[in-house]
């Protein structure tokens, strides 16, 4: 599903309104992204929109409807047509295209993708921009425009077209699909309406032909007289319309209870497998659409189905004080459990940013997770409240090293930190007068205080910044698929330091995380022996290979009920062969870092289990500034704008190091800059125009031999050893024979690990102490062979082989 593609856009029309028609869009546009296709759902019924985006609400930006839309797109294009004089064919493609379109934030399978496009801003404005506009101006050649790029940037385009007759339904039904689906119910209004609309499309299509599919709508077979004379009569309404006799047989939508009150996705709401639902009728809609190319939603794990459920459902009996949750993404699993604890008690929760200005002063209480990332953040400032005569914020701390300052010490914080879930949610409650009530059908998503009961993996960063999205999409996507790769296009992206956050900030949904290093074969192995270990269980071989596939077989049989949710890291794998036997199956989840991004389909080629593969972004200049100042505090917002501007679309790696330079040297940026621009003549246009990665790594090799000769030498003959280095055979007298030549007051053990601390403080090596390793990042090493003479690569090369071979076997 990659490459140009030539997709087919579907019109769902109805003659009346109130059909169920922008549900049923709703739903199979989910159910084709879902089975890997590019999918866009526009929402036509300009008239009286925003009913399409009600139903992707919990996956879209807070400020959905407050994006640009269709009569955006019409009016610009409207205006650009008056404007110019005689129009080519640039200005129609220019205007037809689809940057109005957003996101809907979901981790769907393979490379599907939805986007939703509003009906326009709504504002204000709104409706005197759709009254003054004439539907004439959109011309054959700009529809053409828009229908031809539509269909090369997805796979299939969903039109839900406003109900009646006019200009704008003609375009929806005539002008634009290859496919119309006329929803009806079985009363006589409805079907003589959809059925002569169906036959003016079936007389007046363009050459290419549009397939009509009628579709029966809200149908209760129950009444088995009523439904069998209105589906003859539709057939007969129908009669001069190009229908396959089985297509009535097999498509019709159901009415089912439980859908009145809210507008809710049946591929959360239904069961999967039950064959008299809603969404099984959509299902079967799919497959008749896609000449049954796409037949049934794939397999959603069952705590995530009935998790995002929870997100549509109204509270019970929402409160006279709305309560704004602050949080920040790094805290998302307690803003998750205490979202569940309010909305289970009857509160309306809401998101801070909607909190300000719009309910009336006084009327909104905020409640604020305060962990250290939050108080750093600039959201804890944002969402202080400002009215004085209001409800007073009340305080959950989540990070026992947050440090209250001013105005936050002026409230005795609750402490949830050390609790339990239930004293942790009748703390909650209490604090904010919460009255008991509980709606018992909603999951409660895990505890944030629970820790997997069988625990390996590195330390958690300190100063990870961004990425944000990208963890959240790589947890929805394990959720759904199981199993997740993890790529990205250059060196110092951050795949390993992604995959260190996500399983610290997502801990709690697991009873066994497992880190593997995946760098050959040898170390997968090992670190699944050292598994098996760790699971008790019994010793059935010397062999690593068989002790690692004992740990796998045991994982899979669900290793008992101490370790059903399991994660397994497989770190910087490289050839996918290399894991074959050693990835497991069963309930659990697989995530691996790699480079190539063609990893998964090459893994998936070789029967090693299809993979959703998400590629790491480049870090946006908040991102790059964010990170800067984590580095060096001292940085003003200005200063750290500025050199992220200069510094352009460098790798978080190397923007560590320039970090980690200015605040090892305690320079001022100029210094920092003139420093960078004096490396082989590299200016600071050249690094904004190509990135210039490993100038940084110039930078901070250059300051630590000026600060430590020795570290600068272990750094040298670190940089030959194509794998992580044990940290054990580092701290040895052949490497202190090593380095005494640069250094001659070196005398003991202890000394070197001030030498491999100075490493880390440049950014040119991480000390991984649980893990017994020192890695030297392959951007790095590089850069440090390249400016080695050949006498002193033969020496350190020398060096490297005296330390391994004095270091005990492991």
């Amino acid at each position: 599903m990659t490459g140009q593609r030539n997709g087919r856009i579907i019109t769902f029309y109805s003659y009346k309104g109130g059909v169920g028609r922008t549900m049923a869009l709703a739903n199979v546009a989910w159910i084709l992204a879902s089975n890997g296709h590019r999918v866009l759902a526009s929402d036509w019924d300009l008239e009286t929109p925003g009913g399409l985006p009600r139903y992707y609400k919990p996956f879209l930006p807070q400020d959905a409807l407050g994006s640009t839309g269709l009569i955006d797109l019409f009016s610009d294009f409207a205006n650009a047509l008056r404007n110019s004089g005689r129009p080519d064919a640039e200005l129609y493609q220019r205007h037809a295209g689809v940057e109005h379109a957003m996101s809907v934030e979901w981790a769907f399978p393979e490379a599907g993708r939805l986007n939703y496009l509003s009906a326009g801003r709504q504002d204000r404005d709104y409706h005197a921009t759709l009254a003054s506009f004439r539907w004439e101006d959109l011309d054959t050649r700009f529809l053409d425009a828009l229908r031809e790029q539509w269909r090369a940037e997805y796979d299939y385009i969903l039109i839900d077209s406003r109900s009646g007759l006019g200009s704008a339904v003609d375009i929806c039904v005539r002008e634009l699909p290859d496919v119309l689906v006329s929803c009806f119910t079985l009363n006589d209004q409805s079907i003589d309406g959809a059925a002569r609309t169906a036959l003016h499309v079936a007389r007046n299509a363009p050459s290419r032909g549009i397939r009509i599919l009628p579709l029966p709508m809200r149908v209760n077979e129950q009444q088995t007289g009523a439904f069998t004379a209105g589906l003859a009569l539709a057939r007969a309404r129908f009669a001069d319309v190009p229908v396959p006799l089985h297509h009535w047989e097999q498509n019709r939508i159901p009415h089912s209870t439980g859908y009145e009150h809210e507008e809710v996705l049946a591929t959360f709401k239904d069961a999967p497998g039950d064959p008299d639902t809603l969404l099984t009728a959509y299902e079967q809609l799919a497959s008749t659409i896609t000449g049954g190319h796409v037949t049934r939603l794939p397999a959603l794990d069952e705590s995530l189905r009935k998790y995002h459920l929870g997100a549509y459902v109204r509270p019970l009996s929402p409160q006279v004080t709305p309560v704004a949750l602050s949080s920040v993404p790094r805290d998302r699993m307690w803003a998750d459990w205490v979202r569940w604890v309010l909305t289970r008690a009857g509160f309306q929760v809401i998101p801070s940013a909607f909190s300000a200005g719009g309910q009336g002063p006084g009327t909104t209480r905020t409640v604020m997770l305060v962990s250290s990332a939050y108080l750093a953040s600039p959201r804890s400032r944002q969402d202080w409240p400002t009215d004085a005569t209001g409800p007073a914020p009340v305080l959950l701390r989540i990070d026992e090293g947050a440090v209250l300052a001013a105005p936050f010490d002026q409230y005795k914080p609750i402490e949830l930190t050390t609790l339990d879930a239930g004293r942790a949610r009748a703390d909650v409650l209490r604090a904010v007068g919460g009255h008991g009530q509980t709606r018992p059908t909603v999951p409660a998503p895990s505890f944030p205080n629970d820790a997997p009961t069988l625990w390996q993996a590195p330390p958690r960063n300190p100063r990870f910044v961004g990425r944000d999205l990208q963890l959240d999409n790589v947890h929805d996507a394990l959720g759904v698929s199981r199993r997740v790769s993890v790529h990205a296009a250059t060196m110092g992206m951050g795949r390993r330091q992604l995959a260190v956050e996500y399983v610290h900030r997502f801990r709690a949904d697991y009873d066994l995380v497992w880190w593997v290093p995946a760098m050959t074969r040898h170390h997968v192995t090992r670190s699944l022996a050292q598994l098996t270990h760790r699971l008790d269980l019994p010793a059935v071989a010397q062999d690593t290979e068989t002790a690692a596939r004992q740990a796998l077989s045991a994982l899979e049989g669900g290793a008992g009920p101490a370790y059903s949710r399991w994660l397994l890291v497989y770190d910087d794998a490289t050839e996918p062969d290399k894991l074959s036997g050693l990835l497991p199956s069963g309930t659990g989840r697989v995530l691996v870092t790699v480079r190539d991004p063609a990893w998964g389909e090459r893994a998936h080629s070789l029967r090693l289990g299809k993979f959703s593969s998400l590629g790491l972004k480049k870090f946006s200049p908040k991102e790059r500034a964010e990170l800067l100042r984590r580095r060096m505090p001292s940085l003003s917002g200005f200063e750290a704008d500025d050199l992220a501007t200069v510094l352009g679309d460098m790798p978080p790696l190397a923007l560590d190091q320039v970090g980690a330079w200015l605040a090892e040297t305690d320079s001022p940026v100029d210094d920092c800059l003139a420093a960078l621009g004096l490396m082989d003549e590299i200016t600071e246009t050249a690094i904004r125009r190509q990135g210039m990665a490993e100038a940084p790594t110039r930078m901070a090799e250059m300051a630590l031999r000026k600060r430590s000769p020795a570290a600068h030498r272990l750094l040298q003959v670190c940089c030959f050893a194509p794998l992580p280095l044990p940290l054990s055979a580092i701290r040895s007298d052949a490497t202190l024979a090593a380095l005494r030549p640069y250094d001659a007051s070196l005398g003991n053990l202890t000394q070197l690990d001030s030498l491999i601390a100075e490493l880390a403080r440049f950014c040119l090596a991480e000390a991984d102490i649980p893990g017994n390793a020192l890695r030297v990042h392959r951007l790095v090493q590089p850069t440090v062979l390249a400016e080695l003479p050949p006498d002193e690569r033969e020496s350190a090369h020398r060096d490297l082989y005296g330390i391994l071979d004095a270091a005990p076997p492991r």
